[in-house]
């Protein structure tokens, strides 16, 4: 885990509420309003510290835990989705896909294969 003291607090407090929890809804404007901000202020303040959108963000811890899940666990992919926050494996599928090159299953094989 990389540090988030070089974030001012409103990132901080973003960043642990998105690690605390993958299956939550992770909305800007839910994460903005955990915190009694505006969607505008977090959406820039997030942008500007950690180079990344807040969805970009959450997609791309998403699609870690997801490649964990798939290589720790003998989970169902639609299980595994639901672990992640998505509720839609179809939207999932096509995620992972994009992020990895290939579906959660073709991951899997691969990794048995390996």
């Amino acid at each position: 885990k990389h540090s988030t003291r070089q974030y001012s607090p409103a990132v901080q407090k973003a960043v642990l509420l998105i690690d605390s929890d993958l299956s939550a809804s992770l909305s800007l404007s839910s994460l903005a309003a955990a915190q009694g901000l505006s969607e505008g202020y977090l959406a820039t303040v997030f942008k500007r510290e950690t180079g990344k959108t807040v969805s970009e963000y959450v997609r791309e811890k998403r699609m870690k835990h997801a490649t964990h899940l798939l290589t720790t666990t003998r989970l169902q992919i639609q299980t595994i989705a639901l672990y992640c926050g998505i509720m839609d494996v179809q939207y999932f599928s096509k995620l992972f896909k994009r992020h990895t090159g290939k579906t959660p299953k073709e991951y899997r094989e691969h990794l048995r294969k390996g």
